[in-house]
């Protein structure tokens, strides 16, 4: 069952039929993994014969209500204020148990920030812009479109695109980071007049002048080296445009066992600290790991072959069925529940070994697999006496598993 909020968002914008079609459809996904037509008609819950089952669920998919707009920007609003409303005042009075928990549950903010990643990603042919929220090493999915081409998309439909979540995100300080499809300083400049901060990443081929200097420059004739980082004030960007002053920081990894970066970081910014700058450029790689789950580690989008609408009306079932993982898997990411569900951090390993989406997925099948199987696992249990202790303290973790759900 969806949590309350999601439930009076969602009922207040569709029908009993539609509203329960919807909640079966999201339960599919999370259990098969997958957003074929055919396989969740195989499996929908109804009796009536597979061909009217499916042709019920393109209906379905063709709802105008099934838009992000209408849907999921009123639950991701939830989901910031509810976020951004925990007193950190509370944490003292908190065990050490439920403030893991609560560590967990802040992975949204980044120092004060919401951290709002903007990529494209192509699939089949759709050609899906997104913007997603950094939370943890993943990205929570806040808004997409189709472009109607192929490629990069332009300034034009950059500004089109971001309007509609800064109205959206307006009452909290958020951070717009992309990677070098939009190294735009127009579009920083558009964004630096609204108060936002910025973070894109340049071609290494950008020319640039850097304060006391006039004449422009590509940004690979700086003399950065593997291992190092700089940060440039008051830089002009582009000699094009002539448009600053903004900031520039630059980052060159060093080799690390066998891997080399090919090329340094080069960061167009308005912040004014290089950790901060750093730190939250390397957050947006939570949305290639989101796309990951999406397409062959998750829901397996790129399979399906459906209409333009009905594709949007799967993205948008994939971002509630998302969000419910992972809510979920931050609920049992606790210890003493985790061991019960995936291997413990390790020691040598600088973080975690599975995420909320993987503990949310996984943990939830095991808990389905010990109810359908219960006979036979009591079966097996009562043939090994000498781990009775253990399988008590399975059982109450089960329990407790169960109860969080």
């Amino acid at each position: 069952m969806f949590p309350s909020f999601y439930q009076t968002c969602l009922q207040a914008n569709l029908s009993p039929t539609q509203y329960l079609t919807l909640e079966i459809l999201v339960q599919l996904l999370q259990s098969c993994r997958t957003v074929q037509l055919e396989k969740l008609a195989a499996l929908f819950a109804q009796p009536i014969a597979y061909e009217s089952r499916r042709r019920n669920l393109q209906r379905f998919l063709k709802l105008p209500q099934l838009s992000a707009k209408l849907l999921w920007l009123p639950l991701i609003k939830h989901i910031i204020k509810q976020e951004f409303s925990q007193k950190d005042s509370t944490s003292a009075k908190l065990s050490d148990q439920n403030r893991q928990q609560r560590r967990k549950l802040k992975k949204l903010r980044h120092l004060g920030h919401l951290l709002l990643v903007i990529d494209r990603t192509e699939w089949k042919g759709r050609n899906l812009f997104v913007a997603s929220l950094v939370l943890g090493k993943r990205a929570l999915p806040v808004y997409w479109v189709l472009l109607d081409k192929q490629g990069s998309s332009n300034l034009g439909e950059q500004k089109k695109f971001l309007k509609p979540l800064l109205k959206l995100l307006k009452p909290y300080p958020i951070v717009i980071i992309g990677d070098r499809e939009f190294q735009s300083v127009q579009l920083a400049a558009w964004l630096d007049e609204r108060g936002i901060a910025f973070i894109f990443r340049q071609r290494k081929s950008t020319r640039i002048q850097l304060a006391g200097t006039t004449k422009y420059q590509p940004l690979n004739s700086l003399k950065i080296k593997p291992g190092s980082k700089q940060f440039f004030c008051d830089v002009y960007h582009t000699q094009t445009h002539k448009l600053g002053a903004f900031n520039l920081a630059t980052r060159w990894k060093r080799p690390y066992r066998g891997q080399k970066m090919k090329d340094p970081w080069y960061l167009l910014t308005n912040l004014d600290s290089l950790e901060k700058t750093l730190r939250f450029y390397e957050a947006r790689f939570g949305i290639e790991a989101m796309f990951k789950d999406c397409k062959t580690g998750g829901y397996n989008i790129e399979k399906t072959k459906v209409s333009e609408s009905r594709f949007l009306a799967l993205v948008l079932l994939i971002a509630i069925a998302y969000s419910l993982t992972i809510i979920r898997g931050q609920q049992m990411n606790i210890i003493p529940r985790r061991i019960y569900i995936c291997r413990l951090k390790e020691s040598p390993r600088a973080a975690e070994r599975h995420s909320d989406f993987w503990i949310g997925t996984y943990g939830t099948l095991w808990v389905e697999s010990m109810a359908m199987w219960s006979e036979m696992a009591a079966a097996l249990m009562s043939l090994k006496p000498q781990k009775r202790a253990y399988f008590l303290k399975g059982m109450a973790a089960l329990l407790s598993i169960q109860q969080a759900l």
